[in-house]
């Protein structure tokens, strides 16, 4: 007798996880690394109009906390549904080196939060360089850098799963690059902090706080 009830309990344990696992299959979308930064940036889509006024609301509150906090410069894209955080590379490494300075653990800390939850944020590094070198070395540097930054968080953040990162070299230039200051800006991290699937469901559900 105690064989078939401990077998039938086996049963139903077996069946609760296989329709936990099908509920959560159902309710998000399996994830796929990015193959570009284009795709990055702009996966997964808000559908739902509702749920997208939810987490441009969330986006905005966490945007205004960071800036007040950080003393950073923040921007939004798609439509303020995505943050991005530009943090001058001289906080993070010295002159032309790609190893983080011992003061760069204090200013991407405070970015391990976003990561505790499993796909409720996604998280793209981006390295920028000014033009000062060839393009060879702003393509070197950014990309030996934005390594750097994404091994701190491998070995600090709770998971690395949701974070893609790129190089951009001198490509893409916040200023002109005239002056000691506009090249201080345009050689960046910039971090974009991307709503997830599970940031999605739970602004379909309006539990997103």
């Amino acid at each position: 007798m105690r064989y078939h009830v401990t077998h039938l309990r086996l049963f139903f344990i077996a069946l609760t996880v296989m329709l936990a696992s099908t509920a959560l299959a159902q309710n998000q979308q399996p994830y796929e690394p990015p193959t570009s930064f284009d795709e990055a940036i702009h996966n997964p889509e808000i559908k739902d109009n509702r749920a997208r006024n939810a987490i441009v609301n969330y986006q905005m509150r966490q945007a205004q906390i960071l800036s007040e906090n950080r003393n950073l410069n923040i921007m939004t894209i798609r439509d303020k549904e995505v943050i991005i955080i530009s943090i001058p590379a001289d906080l993070l490494f010295g002159p032309n080196q790609t190893d983080l300075i011992p003061e760069a653990d204090n200013v991407l800390r405070v970015y391990c939060e976003f990561l505790q939850s499993p796909d409720f944020y996604r998280m793209a590094l981006v390295m920028h360089h000014d033009n000062s070198g060839s393009e060879s070395f702003s393509n070197e540097i950014t990309q030996m850098r934005v390594q750097s930054v994404y091994d701190w968080f491998l070995a600090n953040a709770t998971s690395v799963r949701y974070i893609s990162q790129f190089y951009m070299g001198n490509k893409e230039p916040l200023l002109p690059n005239n002056s000691i200051n506009n090249r201080r800006q345009n050689r960046r991290l910039e971090i974009y902090l991307i709503p997830g699937n599970a940031m999605i469901e739970q602004a379909k559900k309006n539990q997103l706080r």
